[in-house]
This record gives structure tokens, C-alpha cells and sequence, in this order.
């Protein structure tokens, strides 16, 4: 029994992992590539990990969603001037953005009764899928900013956010199913 418990102990601690660095990787890149489409410091028109944060909670689960909160605290404590937030605003804001995705998921298969697996999705799940991520993100998100003082009103910051989301996660949904279509086995019919 206890080799079996160690192997799936390894593998959860393999996927928090995984979730931590795939997500603070693409943070990087996304504040790299679309720089030119930054709207305030870390708020970005396109918002990639908004995409890994939707797969990785629908595919990983919970060890998806405590990486993605170790990512989250990464970005804030190794992007320049981020040294000054204090940990009682950390946890929470990572917390949310870890949480955030599995949240929806669960939402998604219970209430709107959406596939727990990627073979079954369709396109309308899928954006269902990037909606109710992208609202169980930025709704919470900017709440916590508001209440902690650091804006007068959450709505535009929401807004921005939630479309932010939006777009970065239909663009890599294409990307991923114009790479599908390329590299699709074609069978002689």
C-alpha cells in the first residue's frame, strides 16, 4: 500500500509542478510577446495563461490549481517592483488565480453540465468553457483589489480582465486547432 500511496504522492507533487512552471513560463512570455497590448501593469489585452489556467484545472484538477498558486506568487515576487506587495495580498490574489479555473470547471460540468474530459468538448463547450473562466477570474480578482483599497471602482479593471482572458484563451484554442488540423492523420476514404 505504501509504494502505491508514494507513486501517486510523486505524481501530484510532478503535477503542482508542471502547473507552476508551465504557468509562470507563459505569464513570461505573454508579458513578452504582447507587450505592445498592455493595458496597466499586468493587465494584458491577450492574456495566454488565462488558456493553460482553463486546461490544466480541467485536465489536472487539484494539483493544477495549487500550482497555478505557486505560479501566481512566483510572478509576484520575481516581476520588477512586485517586492512591495505584502503577503496578506499575495496569498489571496494567488489563491484566486489558482482556484479561480477549477472553480469554473466544476461549475461548467455540474450546472451547465459540460464533459469532465477533453474528448468531448465541442466548440460551444468550449467557449462556455473560456466564458465562465474568464468570469470566475476576473470577478473575484478585482473584488480582492477593490476591498484592499487599490481602486476606486472594479468594473473597468474587470472588464479589462475578463476580455483579456477572453481573447488569450480563444487564441490559443485556434492555435491548437489549426495545429490539430495540420498534423490530423488523413485517411485514404
Amino acid at each position: 500500500m505504501g509504494e502505491k500511496t508514494d507513486k501517486y504522492d510523486g505524481l501530484f507533487i510532478t503535477y503542482v509542478a508542471v502547473a507552476t512552471l508551465v504557468y509562470y513560463g507563459t505569464y513570461l512570455f505573454n508579458g513578452w510577446f504582447f507587450s505592445s497590448v498592455s493595458i496597466a501593469p499586468h493587465l494584458s489585452l491577450i492574456y495566454l495563461p488565462a488558456a493553460v489556467r482553463m486546461l490544466f484545472a480541467l485536465v489536472l484538477g487539484l494539483p493544477a490549481a495549487i500550482g497555478m498558486a505557486l505560479g501566481t506568487l512566483l510572478i509576484i515576487y520575481t516581476t520588477q517592483g512586485s517586492w512591495t506587495v505584502v503577503w496578506y495580498e499575495a496569498i489571496p490574489v494567488s489563491l484566486i488565480s489558482g482556484f479561480a479555473p477549477l472553480f469554473a470547471v466544476m461549475i461548467g460540468v455540474r450546472w451547465l453540465k459540460l464533459p469532465v474530459d477533453l474528448r468531448g468538448l465541442k466548440p460551444m463547450h468550449l467557449i462556455k468553457f473560456t466564458l465562465l473562466g474568464a468570469l470566475c477570474n476576473s470577478i473575484p480578482t478585482n473584488a480582492f483589489y477593490w476591498a484592499a483599497g487599490h481602486m476606486d471602482t472594479p468594473l473597468p479593471a474587470m472588464a479589462q480582465m475578463f476580455l483579456g482572458d477572453v481573447l488569450g484563451t480563444l487564441l490559443v484554442l485556434w492555435i491548437a486547432a489549426t495545429v490539430a488540423k495540420l498534423f490530423r492523420p488523413k485517411f485514404a476514404g
